[in-house]
């Protein structure tokens, strides 16, 4: 979900920290955390679970807005 990977990319860039050095910290696949932060691959729990606190967040906070996504009409129908 994009609402999720913006999150998790406004966060990491107000703590300063690169792709690179977030993937490192979280012991998550760089490759991985760049499709999220795009809205091309859906993270899972253990990884929202493991990315949170390198964060310094949880994983509610990571997660903010997607009821609110859910309820828009998607623009493929």
């Amino acid at each position: 979900m994009p609402v999720v990977g913006r999150n998790i990319a406004q966060r990491r860039e107000t703590l300063g920290l690169s792709q690179r050095a977030l993937s490192e910290q979280a012991s998550v696949d760089r490759i991985f955390l760049r499709g999220v932060e795009a809205g091309e691959r859906t993270p899972t729990v253990v990884f929202l679970a493991k990315i949170a606190p390198a964060l310094q967040t949880t994983v509610a906070a990571l997660t903010r807005g997607i009821e609110q996504a859910m309820a828009m009409p998607s623009q493929d129908s």
